[in-house]
């Protein structure tokens, strides 16, 4: 969903609770390093927090679960891949950006907008995009990816925010 709403994120983030898949976003959170609302917003902009398979081409599903694992990335995870292993697709996810994070970490990048623009388009594209003075979403999809997650993130930061407030 290239265009949302705040309603329309609030629907996704109540339909993850509903769920039971937050503890599955805070678990791979904690153990990468990452605010949940940042994994919550890759799962928004990537199939609108379905566990779905995705990008279908050539005849071959090229995305696969709720953060759309690419099987040119992890060809293993996609081939074993089941709409039932909702945990399991969120910590891979989580592990690719976590592996791009550090790729980037190691050009001097530490930007969120960049590691979550190179979840999208690959490490290596956003470190030249960055090195050639263009902006980090120069070849994401959109060429708005890591932008739109930053707003995403916003939105679910203040949705987990109310959640926590409204649970208390």
């Amino acid at each position: 969903m290239s265009q949302w709403t705040n309603a329309d994120l609030k629907a996704q983030f109540d339909s993850a609770v509903a769920n039971g898949w937050m503890q599955f976003f805070e678990a791979s959170a904690a153990q990468y390093g990452f605010d949940v609302e940042l994994l919550l917003a890759i799962a928004s902009r990537e199939t609108n927090m379905r566990n779905i398979k995705g990008d279908f081409r050539g005849g071959v599903w090229h995305g696969y679960g709720i953060m759309q694992v690419d099987i040119g990335t992890n060809p293993t995870f996609c081939n074993a891949w089941t709409d039932s292993d909702v945990e399991g697709s969120i910590d891979c996810g989580t592990k690719i950006l976590q592996g791009k994070k550090t790729y980037l970490a190691g050009k001097g990048i530490a930007d969120v907008k960049a590691i979550a623009a190179a979840y999208n388009t690959g490490e290596g594209n956003v470190a030249r995009s960055i090195a050639a003075g263009l902006d980090p979403d120069h070849t994401t999809t959109g060429g708005n990816y890591g932008s739109d997650v930053v707003a995403r993130m916003g939105v679910f930061k203040g949705l987990r925010s109310s959640a926590a407030t409204n649970a208390s």
